[in-house]
């Protein structure tokens, strides 16, 4: 199984980093302005802890399908570049699980 793009490792790092350093209500209110769901952020957390644990492909395409389901919710948020939603929706999608 090939590793995860550079990108899509460290942006998982980051938000679970931050998500689990802060309150829930206080880190989707500055991360996203409130524009995306409790629920998409968790099952993005969830599903990306799961993966870092057990590198499987079954988790692997479950962190995939919620990383997908995550970015497109951000497609929402004002602050949020297209270029860059469009750029880590590109890598999500490629995210090979065969391996």
């Amino acid at each position: 199984m090939k590793s995860i793009t550079k990108k899509t490792l460290i942006l998982g790092l980051g938000l679970f980093t931050f998500f689990t350093s802060c309150s829930e209500e206080d880190v989707i209110e500055d991360l996203t302005g409130g524009c995306v769901p409790l629920a998409a952020v968790e099952n993005y957390s969830a599903a990306l802890e799961r993966y870092s644990n057990d590198p499987t492909a079954e988790n692997c395409e479950a962190f995939k399908a919620a990383s997908i389901a995550y970015l497109n919710e951000l497609d929402r948020c004002p602050l949020v570049e297209d270029a860059d939603l469009e750029e880590a929706l590109q890598d999500a999608s490629e995210l090979d699980c065969e391996g």
